[in-house]
């Protein structure tokens, strides 16, 4: 008889036998501190994309500290700052964020006092976003800490090599 992959015999009254049907590669026991064989991982593009991004989380989390404003909401307040009055659609176009998040994003915002929604005085369909005074100053003491995260994360690569890494990574989310 056979249950999941392990044949039993019958051997009379000497009760049951078993014997495993899977190759011998496969039953053997690893060895204690065996080098972990990643298969095609390193290939994978994917698969380094995300190794680096939790790298850099864990880089932002030393840095920054994780109940501080988080790296997609440090990008909407640099984006509102730079572009004052700037609308919710625009904001989600350009973090690649759908519409109900970046509602979401901003109601949290603006209940911090970061940002005020204000609007428009020739489309009433459309709100403009702008830095609070608060949220302006939480901005130019985050990007203190951000201008030295990205020092030590850029410190690994030649000016040429992060801005050539900086073009790849632009061209994978670029239209």
């Amino acid at each position: 008889m056979s249950y999941g992959g392990v044949v039993v015999e019958q051997t009379g009254s000497n009760g049951a036998r078993v014997r495993d049907k899977r190759p011998a590669a496969v039953r053997r026991e690893r060895a204690a501190g065996a080098k972990v064989d990643l298969g095609p991982l390193p290939k994978l593009l994917g698969y380094n994309l995300r190794r680096a991004n939790q790298a850099s989380w864990r880089t932002y989390v030393s840095f920054i500290g994780e109940n501080k404003i988080r790296p997609g909401l440090f990008s909407l307040l640099c984006l509102v700052r730079a572009n004052p009055g700037i609308a919710q659609i625009e904001l989600g176009t350009h973090l690649g964020v759908d519409k109900a998040s970046i509602v979401a994003l901003l109601d949290r915002l603006e209940r911090a006092g970061l940002i005020e929604r204000r609007r428009s005085t020739r489309d009433r369909r459309r709100q403009g976003i702008s830095l609070t005074e608060s949220g302006a100053g939480e901005l130019e003491a985050l990007m203190l800490q951000v201008r030295q995260l990205e020092r030590h994360m850029a410190g690994r690569f030649s000016k040429a090599e992060l801005d050539q890494f900086l073009s790849f990574l632009q061209r994978m989310y670029s239209t």
